[in-house]
């Protein structure tokens, strides 16, 4: 009795540790005026994502209306967002809950500056 549950133990601890462990993504959140913006990224590259930070740093600083940019920071299940690797670093703009741009994967700056200016209408 006591080898069966001594081999089920066994048994569940290795397929345990055969199963694929979920990877987590960083997510940053801001909601300017009407807006939410998603900034996903893995976890361990954060670097893939600086260009990405630095536009959304640089558009607001272009803001006149002086409200801040707060971002919250979470993490969540890669699985659970259904995002494939090869898009991320991936920057979803959302106004009034419908996705209104997305820009993903390696990007210049500039580029992902120019999408922001584009699709987002703040009031001044």
């Amino acid at each position: 009795m006591i080898n069966r549950i001594i081999l089920s133990f066994l048994t569940i601890f290795l397929l345990a540790g055969c199963l694929q462990k979920g990877e987590t993504v960083q997510v940053l959140t801001a909601t300017p005026e009407n807006y939410e913006l998603y900034l996903y990224s893995e976890v361990d590259e954060e670097e893939s994502a600086q260009d990405y930070l630095s536009a959304l740093l640089d558009w607001k600083l272009k803001q006149e209306d002086g409200t801040e940019l707060k971002f919250q920071q979470t993490e969540k299940n890669k699985n659970d967002l259904d995002i494939p690797t090869e898009e991320l670093p991936l920057l979803v703009v959302k106004e009034e809950g419908k996705t209104v741009t997305t820009i993903s994967g390696n990007n210049p700056r500039e580029k992902i500056l120019m999408t922001l200016e584009n699709h987002i209408a703040m009031v001044r």
